[in-house]
């Protein structure tokens, strides 16, 4: 009897809970899927700005990965494609580094990076264009 009278009101809370809206008054004011949460902070994180470098590299990731979204059927192609996007994309983060970073070797590394990317594709253009895929 004891657990009974215990259990009883957290059953009348839960059915009160559960039951459905009266009136369309009430069933509105108990729907929140239709509000605008654009303005509320998820999760507590302070909102930043991206900064420049930040901005450019996501710009280059952006467009490389945009070229490497079409796959075509062909297998060869596609391979081809899919890394000249990358290619490009590697050189464009490259000239990102060149322009924001400041360590001597990830400078180096970026200048070597578009050294040798641009000769592969300019192999990858020419495989390409012979081939009427580019």
């Amino acid at each position: 009897m004891k657990l009974a009278a215990a259990l009883l009101p957290a059953a009348l809370l839960l059915a009160a809970c559960s039951g459905e809206a009266d009136t369309p008054a009430e069933t509105a004011a108990d729907d929140h899927s239709a509000m605008d949460h654009s303005g509320h902070d998820m999760g507590g994180a302070a909102k930043t700005e991206l900064t420049e470098a930040q901005a450019a590299y996501k710009a280059a990731n952006d467009t490389m990965h945009a070229g490497m979204a079409d796959i075509p059927a062909d297998a060869d192609v596609a391979f081809m494609q899919g890394m000249l996007a990358h290619h490009q994309g590697a050189v464009a983060m490259s000239e990102v580094a060149l322009k924001y970073a400041k360590d001597d070797q990830a400078r180096d590394l970026a200048t070597r990076v578009i050294a040798a990317q641009k000769e592969e594709i300019a192999e990858m253009e020419a495989w390409l264009k012979a081939r009427g895929a580019q």
